[in-house]
């Protein structure tokens, strides 16, 4: 995060805290923002408390002039934190938190935020994974999730260093989300968080990815093709998991919801999607990221907003980081 630390904080009660921000600084895990005006306060201080380290934290907060210097487009500007002497002890304590971004599924969500970052240069998001200062948090449902947005925002004093994610769940387009609701009373109360627009993070895994998958190739291939006879709505909204399938009655099933969406496609197409992709789509995903193996152009031949969407929600991320 970016920092300001106004000049009635460096106290001598209060060094021992301005210390441990300067180790933050140090490692990159946040960002000092420097008034030019403070450099001369700022190394007296140091000369006087820190003798031994004064000309590493005066280069350190020449480094923070050039932060202020921020030059992203408009609107995208991170937040500030501005630190008084007042608020000093709690900011310390929220800054060196882990950031907490809530998930349905820890180990498939995970992998879905860390495939995006490798492929959209968000590398900070995936040091701050590697380093632990961000965590990812199981929210034990969608249901629960609100709640557990909550319980970890409480445990932070002035800066709720926490985000969440959640499937839209969606069954066509543009139906409203169950989740709705609840998001809009956690954004009341300061805590932020990103709905997918498409039904589950496995609608934005891209054919390529998909071609990698386990199985038999001339199957996999097949029902591939299948996938690229749906138009952007109606991969937007398949059940990537399970297909069309009733398992119960073992055949081809679609929800009376969908019969809309899904009523050109011929009955071939229904029955080469019938069992879907399998699980671990999201896991398969990080690993081509990682390796690689698919760039933004796999993303966007999803859909036109597609590559927007997903630079947001990393940036939601870094929001909190």
């Amino acid at each position: 995060m970016r920092v300001e630390i106004g000049g009635d904080a460096f106290t001598e009660d209060g060094f021992g805290l301005i210390v441990t921000l300067m180790q933050h600084f140090v490692e990159s895990r946040h960002i000092w923002v420097v008034d030019p005006g403070q450099l001369d306060l700022v190394d007296g201080y140091f000369r006087d408390h820190a003798p031994k380290r004064s000309q590493t934290y005066g280069l350190l907060a020449r480094k923070g002039l050039v932060s202020q210097a921020w030059t992203g487009t408009a609107g995208s500007r991170p937040r500030t934190v501005t630190i008084t002497g007042e608020s000093l002890a709690d900011h310390v304590w929220d800054l060196g938190k882990s950031a907490r971004f809530v998930v349905e599924n820890q180990e498939g969500d995970r992998a879905f935020v860390l495939a995006l970052a490798h492929v959209f240069d968000a590398d900070g998001i995936v040091e701050a994974c590697a380093k632990g200062w961000l965590e990812f948090v199981q929210g034990g449902g969608s249901g629960e999730v609100p709640k557990v947005v909550k319980n970890e925002g409480s445990s932070f004093r002035r800066v709720k260093r926490v985000a969440f994610l959640l499937d839209s769940d969606r069954l066509t387009p543009g139906a409203p989300s169950k989740h709705d609701s609840a998001v809009e009373k956690l954004s009341e109360s300061g805590l932020a968080g990103h709905v997918l627009r498409f039904r589950e993070a496995e609608n934005y895994v891209p054919n390529r990815v998909l071609a990698a998958a386990a199985g038999r190739r001339g199957e996999l291939a097949s029902r591939i093709d299948c996938l690229k006879s749906l138009n952007p709505d109606q991969r937007a909204h398949f059940d990537f998991k399970n297909g069309f399938s009733d398992r119960r009655n073992k055949c081809v099933s679609i929800p009376d919801v969908q019969r809309e969406l899904y009523g050109q496609l011929s009955e071939q197409m229904k029955i080469g999607l019938r069992n879907g992709f399998g699980e671990g789509l999201t896991l398969l995903l990080e690993r081509e990221a990682k390796a690689g193996n698919i760039d933004e152009s796999d993303f966007s031949a999803l859909g036109p907003a597609v590559c927007q969407e997903l630079r947001e929600l990393l940036a939601l991320i870094r929001e909190i980081i």
